[in-house]
């Protein structure tokens, strides 16, 4: 008679089970906690990474005008720099909903948060021109501003 019971399934008998030890847990968890937090703050702080937009500020600025570029699909428009001017760190966005019949367009200014004060370069009312992709040729379609809805001027096409 054998010495003890040989019941299939029964983990006594089995290969004992393989387990991570709960240090290589807590690195693992630690190394996670530390990479999240470098992405947050790098997002907050610095403006880069994935998460930059969390460290930009947007201020609205004034479309006022639109010309055709050499490319169908490429326009500029022009926008108002604002009484303060833009920093260097400073980026100008314009955005379109293209409609069959006409586009509206907005414009911000995303600034970093974490700059401080800054000499400003432009002089309130100059304007500055800003390359914008379309889905489609600008054709007859008519720019508007977003904000107001009032037309934008269409300046002659610039010469390459």
């Amino acid at each position: 008679m054998p010495n003890g019971p040989l019941i299939p399934g029964m983990r006594e008998y089995d290969a004992p089970r393989r387990r991570r030890s709960p240090i290589f847990w807590m690195w693992t968890l630690g190394t996670v906690s530390v990479v999240v937090a470098l992405v947050v703050l790098g997002g907050l702080v610095a403006g880069i990474g994935p998460l930059r937009v969390l460290g930009t500020a947007e201020t609205p600025l004034t479309p006022v005008a639109w010309r055709m570029t050499s490319d169908p699909q490429v326009i500029q428009v022009a926008v108002a720099l604002p009484e303060s001017g833009l920093c260097t760190g400073d980026e100008v966005v314009v955005r379109v909903i293209e409609r069959p019949t006409l586009l509206e367009l907005s414009a911000v200014r995303a600034a970093p948060r974490a700059s401080g004060e800054c000499a400003g370069i432009g002089i309130a009312g100059d304007r500055t021109w800003v390359d914008l992709s379309l889905d489609l040729p600008m054709g007859t379609r008519m720019a508007v501003r977003l904000s107001d809805r009032v037309p934008l001027v269409a300046e002659p096409q610039i010469s390459p």
